[in-house]
């Protein structure tokens, strides 16, 4: 039963990730799908992505590298070229609330700067898995800039905490494992498995092994598992057939979440 500190807390965080989410969901409109390959030259593969751009007039929007985002953009909220409103979408600030009202009620003793970087990756979680389900993939600025934010909080709480300095290192085994994995899945099958997996996945990795050494075998089995109902589930009704399309990245998400919020069953099945 949470207690009435950890209700007040969750519901602060809460607020704080729903509002942190109607700035940076600003970003979600500005990611357009395209077609990933030439069909007058299969050969040549695919070409580049568009970079982001207004949903209205398509100028592109300033936005450096390594930044986690174009702060200018975000703050103002328009189009610096036609200053067009650009919004969040709705499940975004709705999502990273109730997840990271979730971390907190089922976190138990995290620390402050756990608590901030499972938030973080609340936020974080909801923008790619937006992104990814709108326009089937996972841009770079979005995925590379998670990693050294996550690294940061995860090692000062790793610092901060007393015995967290093993679940550093499990998170960082899982981040070379987890990438590894996905790398040869892509490898093997590159149509059935996207690059923006691959490079996602070392991020949730870092995640899943901070919890347990075994959850990010968990995490990916409950991934797959999730894809498998829910595209059978699509078929069944009509909206999607065999040939289609589905972004695997959400499934990776929410394998990730379900082992973050209710623990790792792995333990309990091997012993």
């Amino acid at each position: 039963m949470p207690t009435i500190p950890q209700l007040l807390l969750a519901a602060l965080l809460a607020l704080t990730c729903a509002g942190i989410g109607v700035l940076a969901g600003r970003v979600v409109p500005l990611f357009h799908p395209y077609p990933p390959d030439d069909p007058e030259n299969p050969d040549a593969g695919p070409p580049p992505p568009p970079p982001p751009s207004c949903p209205e007039c398509r100028a592109e929007v300033a936005w450096s590298r390594w930044a986690p985002l174009p702060a200018r953009f975000v703050l103002a909220g328009r189009c610096p070229a036609c200053a067009a409103a650009v919004r969040a979408p709705a499940s975004v600030p709705v999502l990273a609330g109730v997840l990271a009202a979730a971390v907190v009620l089922t976190g138990g003793d995290r620390s402050p700067l756990e608590l901030a970087a499972f938030c973080f990756l609340a936020v974080w979680a909801v923008l790619l898995g937006v992104v990814d389900a709108r326009v089937k993939r996972l841009p770079n600025l979005l995925v590379f800039p998670g990693y050294p934010i996550a690294l940061v909080l995860l090692g000062g709480a790793a610092l901060t905490t007393p015995g967290a300095t093993d679940s550093l290192v499990d998170g960082l085994i899982g981040l070379v494992g987890l990438s590894v994995f996905y790398f040869v899945l892509w490898f093997i099958y590159p149509a059935g498995m996207g690059w923006g997996d691959v490079k996602m996945a070392g991020l949730l990795g870092l995640y899943l092994g901070w919890e347990t050494l075994g959850a990010p075998v968990s995490g990916t089995f409950l991934a797959f598992l999730a894809s498998a109902v829910i595209g059978l589930g699509l078929i069944a009704v009509g909206k999607a057939t065999r040939k289609s399309a589905i972004p695997f990245g959400p499934f990776m998400l929410i394998g990730a979440f379900i082992l973050i919020l209710a623990g790792d069953p792995s333990p309990l099945v091997f012993g």
